[in-house]
C-alpha cells in the first residue's frame, strides 16, 4: 500500500473538511451553484423519479425520522455496554451529542439571514444524516470486522449500509423539503467528523482505560 492507514485517515480528514469548507462557503454568500444544486435536485428528487426507486425512496423514508435513529443509538450504546466496550459506548454518545452542538452551531452561522426580521433557513449540515453516517459507520467499520471474516460479505454489508444512508438522504428532500446542499454538507462535514473522531478514539482509548481504571475492551 503507498498511502499508510494513518496517512490516508489524516488525508481523508483534510480532503473532506475542505469540501465541507466550499459548500459551506457557497452556502453562507447565496451563491449560485448553491440554487441550482437545491432546485435541481428537489425537481428531479421530487417529480422525475421512476417508480422503482421512489418506492426504495418511501421506504428509506421509515428511517427519516429523528426518534428512529436516537433509539438505534441508545440500542448501540447500550450493546456496546452489553459486550464491555465501556470506552467505545461513551465515545460514541459523546460524540453524537458533538454533533448535535456543532451542527446546531454551523447552522446559525451558515443559515441566519434578515428578511423582514431575522430568520435562520434549514439546517446545514443536516443533523439527521450526520447522525445516520456516524452510527452507520461504527457498524461497518468497527462491529462488522469483528463478527464477519468474510471478505465479499463485508463488502456487501457495507454497500447495503451506503444504499440505506442514500435512500434517507433522499427521502429527506423528497418528502420534509431538505435542500440537496444540506445533505451534501451532512456527508462532507459527516465523514469529516468520522475519521477525526475515530482516529481520537484509536488513539486515546488505551489512555483512558488506564486512567479510568476500568477492565474494558477497546
Amino acid at each position: 500500500m503507498l498511502i499508510q492507514p494513518d496517512r490516508l485517515r489524516k488525508l481523508l480528514i483534510v480532503v473532506f473538511s475542505v469540501l465541507f469548507l466550499v459548500l459551506a462557503i457557497q452556502v453562507r454568500f447565496d451563491m449560485l451553484f448553491v440554487h441550482v444544486l437545491d432546485n435541481g435536485g428537489t425537481l428531479v428528487i421530487q417529480n422525475l423519479l421512476p417508480h422503482a426507486l421512489a418506492i426504495w425512496v418511501a421506504l428509506g423514508g421509515l428511517f427519516a425520522h429523528y426518534w428512529v435513529i436516537v433509539l438505534l443509538s441508545i440500542g448501540l450504546a447500550l450493546f456496546f455496554k452489553a459486550i464491555n466496550y465501556q470506552i467505545a459506548m461513551w465515545w460514541f454518545l459523546i460524540t453524537q451529542f458533538a454533533v448535535l452542538l456543532l451542527t446546531g452551531v454551523l447552522s446559525l452561522i451558515l443559515q441566519v439571514y434578515w428578511s423582514n426580521g431575522l430568520k435562520i433557513g434549514p439546517m446545514m449540515p443536516d443533523l439527521l444524516l450526520v447522525w445516520w453516517l456516524q452510527f452507520l459507520a461504527v457498524i461497518v467499520a468497527i462491529i462488522l470486522p469483528r463478527v464477519c471474516q468474510h471478505q465479499r460479505t463485508r463488502v456487501i454489508i457495507t454497500t447495503v449500509t451506503v444504499v440505506i444512508w442514500l435512500l434517507i438522504l433522499l427521502a429527506r428532500i423528497k418528502f420534509a423539503d431538505m435542500p440537496l446542499s444540506s445533505g451534501m454538507g451532512a456527508l462532507f462535514f459527516g465523514y469529516f467528523w468520522w475519521q477525526l473522531s475515530e482516529q481520537q478514539y484509536r488513539k486515546r482509548a488505551q489512555h483512558w482505560r488506564s486512567v479510568l481504571k476500568i477492565d474494558t475492551q477497546i
